[in-house]
């Protein structure tokens, strides 16, 4: 069957009109120049330095706790809404604090571990399992945090780059996603093993939603591996600083403000 460019136009004009952005909520940021993200129960983690606040919605006023034995906090994981990470690249520190922000068991020392210069974590879907990135090796590392159990190590993980700059790095589908500065993406199943390795436009940012990785390009979204049914997906706005996709949720935000929205298909 021939299709001719009207009913191609037609055609495509329909999946768009069956791509709808609902606005869910507004969340509010302390500063528009904090670090911030969010967790599977819609919780908002901010922090500053070694600062952190946790802003739920039965409390009107923010959890909020103060670690200098972490020294400046680098990233947040959160493993669900109960549990999150707080990771110090500075101190090659990782604490484990509960939905209150206390701190959970012990701190982890990574120098502790021969951990030489630790850059990158992830939390996992498997319960008390991370992902730990060795810039000084490149060396991949899946960490038991419960066991203090080392699992499996890949060193030169991605084949011999020379000082690699991770950008992103994250578990989807139990696979770890790591995307470097030069556009190269390499994928790792739940054991460590390379899947995948592509290389890509630099610059482009990377996403897990609806059990596949998508791509956003300036004010566009679509899939990494497009089928004959699917296009690029504009954006609700184009006024953002940052953009991140969490839970299957858009998170843009707009100074001190964090606008969510739903993507139906």
């Amino acid at each position: 069957m021939k299709f001719t460019p009207l009913l191609l136009g037609l055609l495509l004009t329909n999946l768009v009109i069956g791509q709808t952005w609902v606005f869910e909520k507004e969340l509010s940021l302390k500063d528009s120049n904090y670090n911030w993200t969010s967790d599977e129960w819609g919780q908002l983690y901010q922090w500053k330095d070694n600062t952190v606040w946790l802003q739920n919605e039965q409390n009107q006023q923010p959890f909020q706790e103060t670690y200098k034995i972490l020294g400046d906090i680098s990233d947040i994981q959160p493993i669900n809404g109960l549990r999150g990470l707080l990771f110090s690249e500075n101190q090659q520190m990782l604490g484990l604090v509960d939905n209150t922000l206390q701190l959970q068991e012990g701190i982890i020392a990574f120098y502790e571990l021969d951990f030489s210069s630790v850059s990158k974590i992830a939390a996992s879907s498997r319960p008390d399992f991370i992902w730990i990135f060795d810039q000084y090796r490149e060396r991949l590392i899946l960490y038991n945090f419960k066991q203090a159990e080392v699992i499996q190590i890949v060193d030169n993980c991605f084949g011999g780059v020379k000082d690699p700059q991770i950008v992103q790095f994250f578990e989807y589908e139990q696979n770890l996603i790591c995307a470097l500065s030069d556009g190269c993406l390499y994928e790792f199943d739940r054991n460590l093993t390379l899947v995948k390795k592509l290389t890509l436009m630099p610059g482009l940012t990377l996403f897990g939603y609806q059990n596949e990785i998508w791509l956003q390009d300036q004010n566009y979204i679509e899939k990494l591996k497009p089928s004959v049914h699917s296009v690029r997906i504009e954006l609700p706005t184009s006024n953002y600083q940052q953009l991140q996709v969490l839970q299957d949720l858009f998170y843009f935000q707009q100074g001190q403000k964090i606008k969510v929205f739903r993507l139906k298909m």
